[in-house]
């Protein structure tokens, strides 16, 4: 493998010189840049990336990792990346799949310096393991976490999800099912305390909450469907977690013959392009900027900078699978 004294040798100048050329930094005469290029292409020369890294620091590299890629966590990604490529980062992403093993691995990179930060979007181990790589370089998370180690741009979606039931009563549908994703996310546990505070509050009779956990999968959402059509006394109104189960559920129901929301009402949560797409109710909490903020924290810590975050709430998106009483 040829190095970069070959290279200075065939063209005929210093070890130095050739350094500037192929790091873009500082001046070199035209002349000698052709000769070093040419040597370069001549020697079939490559640099070796990970001395450079170690030479400088840094990578100029940000991990994403996260249990699965879908629809939700990609609206947060996409923002987050593109403004990593304005500051000049590239971005890795990491599919667990859950597997803890799996997401050790990609921290472990933090730790020998392949990456200079990483974005946790959904993860598997405990926290008090991944609060060791804390040390290692900068971390953020979109899990609700107090830890002075891993800042997060969470938002309590017990506050949304309280406004979505309060919106729901208003237009007069109180039997309310709900579907929830995660059973141990602290969001799904919010949203369930949401909900039992609002049954509490006007003396309603709450749907069980086991059933309707972890409906993240198509055939899930599906299963609800098929139980909503076999009750004698249905629900009123149905809450989704996502705007993609929403999006199936209206969609199953329509061909079950349903019509929405006259019969029931359907709202989703994120504000994703396909509840505008089909018109369905939804809360928007600028999931967008959550990728951003995301970001922010990271390059905050990486480039020395104070930009601030942007402001996050809750906002109704009212459409036409809320727009009528029963």
């Amino acid at each position: 493998m040829p190095t970069i004294q070959d290279i200075a040798k065939l063209a005929g100048v210093s070890s130095a010189t050739v350094s500037r050329v192929i790091n873009s930094n500082g001046y070199v005469g035209e002349e000698t840049r052709t000769r070093v290029e040419q040597a370069v292409k001549e020697l079939n020369y490559t640099p070796n990336r990970n001395a450079q890294y170690l030479r400088r620091g840094s990578t100029k590299n940000l991990g994403i990792i996260s249990t699965q890629f879908n629809e939700t966590a990609v609206a947060r990604i996409n923002p987050f990346i593109e403004l990593a490529h304005d500051a000049g980062y590239t971005s890795t992403l990491f599919a667990t799949n859950g597997n803890k093993q799996r997401e050790l691995e990609a921290f472990d990179m933090l730790k020998s310096k392949q990456l200079d930060g990483i974005f946790l979007v959904y993860r598997a181990n405990d926290w008090e393991i991944l609060e060791e790589y804390a040390t290692y370089g900068p971390i953020v998370t979109l899990h609700s976490i107090d830890s002075k180690a891993i800042p997060s741009v969470f938002i309590d979606h017990y506050q949304g999800y309280k406004m979505t039931l309060d919106y729901l009563w208003s237009i007069g549908r109180s039997n309310i099912l709900n579907l929830y994703s995660s059973t141990n996310g602290l969001n799904t546990k919010r949203r369930i305390k949401a909900y039992e505070d609002f049954c509490q509050e006007h003396d309603l009779t709450p749907h069980a909450s086991k059933p309707f956990l972890d409906i993240i999968r198509t055939e899930q959402a599906e299963n609800v469907v098929e139980w909503f059509h076999k009750q004698r006394v249905k629900p009123e109104a149905i809450v989704a977690h996502s705007d993609t189960i929403a999006a199936i559920v209206v969609s199953r129901l329509k061909i079950l013959g349903y019509s929405i929301p006259e019969d029931v009402a359907i709202v989703g949560f994120d504000n994703l392009q396909i509840s505008d797409l089909m018109n369905i109710t939804t809360i928007d909490y600028a999931i967008v900027e959550q990728g951003k903020n995301a970001c922010r924290l990271l390059l905050n810590v990486l480039e020395k900078r104070d930009d601030p975050l942007f402001h996050l709430e809750f906002k109704l998106i009212e459409r036409e699978t809320t727009n009528k009483s029963p």
